[in-house]
């Protein structure tokens, strides 16, 4: 979306839009391109990553309710967000700063250990998370549906201390990222006998942004052009949603505050 917003904006304002080597690539050469990747060492990654995962298995979370494995969702869900304030985020930043970790893999890192918690000690944690899924400089500018779902599994040890958690996953991110272009579909390939990845009911977002960019919003002549919300509201808690858990952690760059 900022992408588009930014050459409209440029294209309304000036009359023309900047054209360089990367701009002149299309989603369809990308296209291209991605079918004629070498996959084998992709493949072979993600085949290793789930070994001897069921995909088929739900976190047991706290439901309110019993629930049916057959049960149609009905959409609905709630929303609560709150400021991490002053304080934690300074601890969270000066914790991330000198242990070489960066902030996205210490909020996943305690998303880990909020879910053992949350699941009475389920120790083989595997969440879905979306990627930018442009992984070369050339495709920053490029309009399309890059965005790829990629499973995160932690199998941690439960007589770890925390720092050794955020080491673990520093690791499993890092090593995940690297392969992030391999496609989710062909990832779940590689199961025949997954009927449904439940894993991708619970997730994990981190969002960085900055007062300009965070907006995504932009004024051409007198009309407002804002890109829709990522949860669509019914009332003040009450959301649309297709997840059975969601946490989003939210950077602000200017003031160096989190929020959740």
């Amino acid at each position: 979306m900022d992408v588009f917003l930014h050459d409209l904006n440029q294209a309304y304002s000036t009359g023309q839009i900047t054209i360089d080597d990367n701009s002149l690539r299309r989603y369809l050469d990308y296209a291209i391109i991605e079918q004629q990747m070498p996959m084998t060492a992709a493949s072979m990654y993600w085949r290793d990553t789930l070994r001897g995962y069921n995909i088929n298995h739900s976190l047991p979370l706290p439901f309110d309710r019993y629930r049916l494995s057959d049960e149609r969702r009905t959409g609905r869900g709630v929303s609560f967000s709150f400021d991490f304030g002053e304080d934690i985020s300074h601890d969270f930043l000066s914790y991330s700063l000198s242990n070489d970790i960066t902030i996205e893999q210490l909020a996943l890192a305690s998303y880990y250990a909020f879910l053992f918690k949350l699941t009475n000690g389920e120790s083989d944690l595997c969440i879905g998370m979306n990627t930018h899924g442009r992984y070369k400089e050339e495709l920053m500018s490029v309009i399309g549906l890059f965005v790829n779902n990629i499973p995160l599994r932690c199998q941690l040890d439960p007589h770890w201390s925390f720092h050794q958690l955020a080491e673990h996953v520093k690791e499993i991110i890092t090593s995940s990222l690297e392969y992030s272009y391999f496609p989710l579909q062909r990832i779940l390939a590689q199961h025949p006998n997954a009927t449904k990845p439940v894993f991708l009911e619970t997730s994990f977002e981190f969002q960085s942004y900055t007062s300009t960019s965070g907006n995504n919003e932009i004024t051409i002549g007198n009309a407002r052009l804002i890109a829709p919300p990522f949860s669509i509201k019914i009332d003040e808690y009450e959301i649309m949603s297709k997840f059975d858990f969601v946490l989003t952690i939210q950077h602000d760059l200017d003031t160096d505050q989190l929020s959740c």
